[in-house]
């Protein structure tokens, strides 16, 4: 018998976590027995085949959770920290570092293992087939958005600044679940819309500029890039070097460099930058860190340099975007 994630949300991961649930405003939710202080996991179900969750725990030991949903989706998954484990069929467990995530689901089992070494952190949206296709039905809109698409776009596609920024702007309606139901259906439908502005950029740009690039990145040099982007976002506050990353992918630095600008469309060095204010943006999403104490934790010593870095990659100051969330 498969689980009920479509209709019910994290309702079966809470009873196995032995969560009290609370209905709250336009949500529900979910806390862990009271001797686990400052433990939530909330649910918002804006319509049929749409479910927002925000998760913010500690566990007292690991919890193996096996899913087997019948109806197809998609898991975007704004993970900030913890210990969490996917393993799907036929893949390699993956331990989730921080970024977006996307799992396709399509109906078969698969297994998330939430760890008990550090606390857990992430915003994420249940996104099934059948929303995303009424959606566009009831607009009379064409555009090409299904599983099948999903299923090919690499990351980047999906971990940009902008999606980031999303996230964390959804994660505090959900929290409080004191936003118009329409926020979040809006929200979400702004989310796929980014990616799939990216993915249309990216066709253009593959059918009309391809020639201009100074190289082209065989599928082979893929996987070597995918590597190094791993190890990068592994701790993108002490990442390898240059030289070390090239032992990776097996090449020259040079090359190295050219194919990863050609493949991301950012250097190597501008990919750390941006994942670095990327990662200020959770930070600055909570008020238990002062900005001066987020910039000497980032490494830039002062907070002038750090605001001065942040702007340029967002657009807007690390105060501005504190006050944006009232903070």
């Amino acid at each position: 018998m498969g689980t009920n994630e479509y209709f019910s949300g994290n309702r079966e991961l809470a009873a196995q976590l032995g969560c009290m649930t609370d209905s709250q405003n336009h949500g529900i939710v979910y806390r862990l027995p009271p001797k686990i202080r400052d433990n939530w996991l909330v649910d918002v179900h804006p319509k049929p085949g749409l479910i927002l969750s925000n998760v913010y725990f500690t566990l007292p030991q690991p919890v193996i959770r096996v899913y087997d949903i019948e109806q197809p989706g998609l898991w975007l998954c704004s993970f900030a920290r913890g210990d969490v484990t996917i393993l799907e069929r036929g893949k390699k467990s993956k331990r989730l570092q921080p970024g977006i995530h996307l799992l396709v689901n399509q109906g078969q089992p698969f297994k998330i293992t939430f760890g008990s070494s550090e606390p857990i952190w992430y915003t994420a949206a249940w996104i099934f087939s059948d929303f995303i296709a009424k959606y566009l039905k009831d607009r009379e809109w064409e555009e090409p958005l299904t599983l099948a698409d999903a299923l090919s776009w690499p990351s980047h596609y999906y971990n940009t600044p902008e999606l980031v920024m999303l996230f964390e702007q959804l994660k505090y309606g959900i929290r409080n679940t004191d936003k118009p139901l329409m926020y979040f259906e809006v929200k979400i439908m702004e989310i796929l819309s980014t990616i799939l502005s990216s993915v249309q950029l990216e066709g253009y740009s593959e059918k009309f500029f391809q020639k201009e690039r100074p190289k082209y990145v065989t599928y082979q040099n893929k996987k070597f890039l995918w590597q190094v982007k791993a190890e990068i976002d592994k701790d993108i506050l002490v990442s390898p070097s240059v030289k070390q990353l090239a032992g990776i992918a097996e090449m020259g630095t040079t090359k190295l460099r050219q194919l990863f600008k050609s493949y991301y469309g950012v250097t190597i060095d501008g990919y750390v930058r941006r994942e670095k204010m990327n990662y200020a943006l959770r930070l600055l999403s909570h008020d238990d860190m002062s900005v001066q104490n987020i910039s000497i934790f980032l490494g830039y010593g002062c907070p002038s340099r750090f605001t001065v870095a942040f702007k340029k990659i967002h657009g807007f100051t690390p105060q501005q975007f504190r006050k944006s969330l009232s903070l």
